[in-house]
């Protein structure tokens, strides 16, 4: 593995310990993997995945969007080169995730009201 990848990847999970930080103790919080990537689901349905890109929200409401938005520079997330535009991704430092704690809790809120 290269350095690079081994630092890519590095990155990675210290954004998921980051998320995991945050949500560990939140009501039926789980990691799991999707794409590849350590991701966490709420009573079994998805919302968030950390990638490269950084954390992906994927079950944000509109108006907690447009508060991370103020904030953030937002991105779709992209998977094998597919965009998926519904997912909000903020491209932050591990360091930094605590600043999204708000819009986790939203993702979150809404993905654990879904059936899964």
């Amino acid at each position: 593995m290269s350095k690079s990848r081994e630092a890519s990847q590095a990155t990675v999970e210290s954004l998921a310990a980051a998320v995991m930080r945050v949500a560990g103790e939140w009501e039926a919080v789980e990691r799991t993997t999707m794409f590849g990537k350590p991701s966490f689901r709420a009573n079994g349905t998805l919302f968030a995945v950390t990638s490269e890109q950084g954390v992906s929200l994927t079950s944000l409401p509109d108006d907690a969007r447009v508060a991370v938005a103020a904030d953030h520079r937002i991105l779709p997330f992209e998977a094998n080169g597919r965009l998926i535009g519904s997912w909000v991704t903020v491209d932050i430092e591990p360091n930094r995730v605590g600043e999204l704690t708000d819009a986790l809790r939203a993702s979150y809120e809404t993905a654990f009201r879904r059936k899964a």
